[in-house]
This record gives structure tokens, sequence and C-alpha cells, in this order.
């Protein structure tokens, strides 16, 4: 097929037309967002066998963006344009595996695809390499190895590989602990906007780690993380409020801010409102549903959860005492503080 427009074929164009639209309703650009008629520029872009149109529609598929959400359907999309070349999609596929979504959980398949696109230079191959050994999920765990490969995917500006390197400084993991270097590069990727890391860079001038005490600048990159919907963020934001720091103390707004991190099934935020229920702190007491909050934090392995919840059996807070569970919670207290 003879070419033309920039030395692409007629098809080539029409496809890259398809696709530079869906793009624009997408982000925005130029015309109002419309993720629907997104969707479908993508699906007639996909249709000619554009491989970043055949990945995007796969995502639209993976999320919910335009279209009803369908993991098969996106695992079928996603695996074509990998099989297209598509550097993106050759890498998403690892997560089906590492996730084990549509296909059997395979951390060692998962940790092949990873590997294959980390030695193409792909940014989020490198990362995602790197949490394999830092955990050791498929391969052995490595500290060092998964700080290198987290502090190269940084070099290329990948926001969660800043953050991951931002953690390996803040604990230690694969390099000498430095609270300074942690608090430069958890800023690098919230300065892009990653919202992990504006929960860290909060946490950091909450605590004065890496940086001057500002709780004012705290609860701002707090907000910021969670309008990104965050649950951390957003109870970490609910604790400013409830101790007044970095904004006026106000244990309503801090319940509420708790009850939107708690059904969003964020431990700390279960165990502060619980506190709250189960004071009358900004709410009208609730012992029973405070226990509950403290069961719940307590199931998911918060260590000072156990502590309230040994007390809620002891005392009979919100559910009948029970010395048995009683002292089971305050060993698995004691043990958390050895």
């Amino acid at each position: 097929m003879p070419k033309q427009n920039n030395g692409l074929t007629p098809t080539e164009f029409l496809a890259k037309k398809y696709f530079d639209r869906a793009e624009k309703l997408i982000n925005g650009d130029g015309v109002p967002v419309d993720f629907k008629q997104a969707a479908e520029a993508y699906r007639q872009s996909a249709e000619l066998d554009y491989p970043p149109a055949v990945y995007s529609l796969g995502v639209c598929y993976m999320r919910g963006i335009g279209v009803e959400q369908d993991d098969n359907r996106a695992y079928e999309l996603i695996t074509r344009a990998a099989e297209l070349g598509n550097a993106d999609a050759k890498f998403t596929v690892g997560h089906f595996y590492f996730e084990g979504t549509c296909v059997p959980r395979d951390y060692e398949k998962a940790v092949e695809i990873f590997s294959a696109a980390a030695d193409e230079g792909h940014p989020g191959g490198l990362n995602d390499l790197g949490f394999c050994y830092q955990r050791g999920l498929g391969v052995e765990q490595d500290h060092d190895k998964a700080f290198e490969l987290f502090s190269r995917a940084a070099d290329m500006d990948f926001a969660a590989a800043q953050n991951n390197v931002g953690d390996c400084y803040n604990f230690g993991r694969g390099v000498k602990a430095d609270p300074e270097k942690a608090y430069m590069y958890y800023m690098r990727a919230a300065q892009s906007g990653y919202a992990i890391a504006q929960n860290n860079v909060g946490m950091c001038c909450l605590n004065g780690r890496g940086t001057k005490l500002d709780c004012a600048q705290a609860v701002k990159w707090f907000e910021l993380s969670g309008n990104q919907g965050n649950p951390v963020a957003v109870a970490n934001l609910g604790f400013c409020y409830e101790t007044g720091r970095g904004v006026a103390r106000d244990a309503k707004t801090a319940v509420r801010l708790y009850t939107i991190a708690a059904d969003a099934g964020n431990p700390p935020g279960q165990y502060n409102l619980a506190k709250c229920l189960r004071d009358g702190n900004g709410a009208e007491k609730n012992e029973q549903k405070a226990f509950e909050l403290f069961k719940r934090a307590a199931d998911a392995q918060y260590p000072v959860a156990y502590a309230e919840l040994a007390d809620c059996y002891d005392r009979g807070i919100g559910v009948e005492p029970d010395p048995e569970l009683a002292k089971k919670y305050a060993e698995l207290a004691g043990n958390t503080q050895a």
C-alpha cells in the first residue's frame, strides 16, 4: 500500500486520526472530556490494528472508562496489543499474571515479563521488577537489586519508582537510611501528582523527617492526595483535624474523614473512627460500632488495634465480655510491642 501523510499508509493515517481524537477526549484537550466517545474512538482505531489504540481500549475495559468494566475483554485486547508489539501492553500482561486476573496467578511468569520490559528500558517494567525483588515474589528477595531497579526507573522520571526510592532511603532498604534523600524523592514524585508520594511528603512534614516540621504543609499534601482518592491520606488529614495540627481542631470533620477512610478499608481510619465513637468525640457515642471497627482494624493486622480490642473484650465495650479473647488480643498486642 502506498505511503502518504508523513510516511503513513491511508489506513495508518486514519487509525492515528481516531486515536488522536480519543486522546483529546480523554484529556479534555480542546474539547470537553467525554469518556464514552473516547472509548468509541479508541475502538475505531483498534479495529484498524493501531497498537496504541488496542492497548488503550483494553485499559478502558480494565478500568471501566467509557465502557462497562470487563477484565476478560481487557485481557483479550491488551494481549493482542502486546502481540502487535506495544511495549506498555507487554508490560501490562505481566500484571495479569502478578494479580491473577483472567489467568492463574504466577509470580515467576510476571517476573519473566517484567524482566523483558526492563531489558527494553520500560520504566514500569523496571519498577515492578524491583517490587518483585523487594518482596521476594517470583524471585529471591534482594533489596540491593530492588533499589538499583527503582533508581533506574526513577531516573526516567517514573513517579512510582521515585516514591519507591524514597521508601528505600526512608526505611534503609538496599541503601543506607537517609531521611533527607527520602524526602527529596518523595517530593519529586509528589510534584508530578503521584498520590502516594503526596501522602508521604505530608508525613515527612508532619513529623519533621527529612525536612522541617510544618503541619500546615502536611495538611496541604494530605488534601492533595486525599482528593485523588487515597484513603491513607484522608485518614491522616482526619488525624490533623482531630489533634489540631496545621488546621483548627474540629472533631466532627475528623470523624467525617475517618469514616471515608474506614469505608474504603483503611485500618488507621477504622481505628481512629472507633476511638471517636467509643469516646463520643465528634460523634454520638456508639460502643458497638466502635468494637466492630476495632475488630476490622485488628483483622487487617493493624497492631495498635489489638490492645483496644483486648480492652473491649475485657470490659464488655460494645460486646459481651470474653476473658479468653481479651487475653488472646492482649498477647497479640504484647508481641507487636516486643
